[in-house]
Parts: C-alpha cells; structure tokens; sequence
C-alpha cells in the first residue's frame, strides 16, 4: 500500500533518507554519528519545511512495515526547502556544515523525485517502481525529473522502462548523475 507519509513515520524515513545521503557522501555523513544525525533528520520530517518533511513524503507499505520511500516536490521549491534546515535548533558541530544539500539539483519548471530509497529486505519487489507510478499518475500534468548516479545501472534500467530519459550528466557531490526527465507515455 502507497500512502502519504505521517510524523509517526520519522524514524523509517529517516532511516532511508540516511541511505541515499550515504551513497553520496554528504559530508555531515562522514563526519556526524549516525545516531546523532538520524535524530536531527527525523527533526527535519517533521518540525521544519525541509525537502524530506513528511507532506513530501510517499511510503510503500508491506506487511504492515515502511519498505521504502519517495520524496517529491516543485523544483521551484527546493532552495527554500533546504534552508529551513537552518530554522532547526541544531548542536554547533552540525550546524557548522551549513544545510545538508546545498547543491540545486532540479529545475524550477519540473517536480523533482529527490529521493527514491528501498529497505535492503524489500529491494527487488517493485516497491522504487510502484513509488514512482504512483506520483506519476497522480500528478499527471507535471512536468517530472530525478538524477540518476550514472554507475547505477539497475536504477537506470528502471527509470528507462517508466518513460524517463537522460536530458544531461552533472556532477552531484562528487558522482557524476544523469538528470532525467519524464516525457508522457503510457504506465501500464
């Protein structure tokens, strides 16, 4: 079951939010505890109108259990979002790094798939592709995009399938992505 995410949800998406920011090396993953820093993005989802806020925020249920979650919201959006980060009440040592994810990683005129993360135990189950089916006929007047990490195969593969198709190559915190858009075409 997909549904919109609530703030009891905080600590699942956290947790998956926690997995993307690894891929990437954000610095704050490198060098704040996982702990600690799992607290403060919990504190994100819910008391500030960060990008993972949960009013952004999608689950796929199974079994009763969070097994993944998709991120989405105007691209327009996503400077402002990233600085309500700093409307937190944050320790010095975090706060030093400044916002998470400086990088502007969509363009204005697209709703930006920020995030797509599967717990390891449900991967290979459809839960990435039916997140994405999802918004994307829910929201089928949108103009749609996503960065792709450019070694990530399986995820392109998936993206390609679901109609979405490479505009460019940037480098996102060190690994050269794929942004990709989303052009009409049927989800069958």
């Amino acid at each position: 079951m997909i549904r919109k995410a609530k703030k009891e949800d905080k600590h699942k998406v956290a947790q998956l939010c926690y997995i993307i920011w690894h891929e990437l090396d954000i610095d704050m993953v490198k060098s704040i505890e996982k702990e600690r820093l799992l607290k403060v993005m919990e504190q994100s989802i819910v008391e500030v109108n960060y990008r993972g806020h949960y009013s952004n925020v999608w689950v796929y249920e199974m079994d009763g259990e969070i097994a993944g979650c998709l991120i989405a919201y105007p691209g327009e959006q996503e400077e402002m979002l990233e600085k309500a980060w700093l409307d937190m009440i944050l320790e010095e040592d975090i706060k030093a790094f400044g916002t998470p994810m400086p990088m502007k990683e969509a363009n204005d005129d697209e709703y930006y798939i920020e995030t797509v993360a599967t717990f390891p135990e449900y991967r290979g189950k459809g839960v990435a592709t039916q997140l994405i089916k999802h918004v994307l006929t829910t929201y089928p007047g949108e103009k749609w995009s996503l960065n792709c990490d450019i070694t990530n195969a399986g995820a392109l593969h998936v993206y390609k399938k679901l109609g979405f198709q490479i505009a460019s190559e940037f480098d996102l915190y060190g690994h050269m992505h794929y942004h990709m858009t989303y052009t009409t075409k049927s989800l069958d």
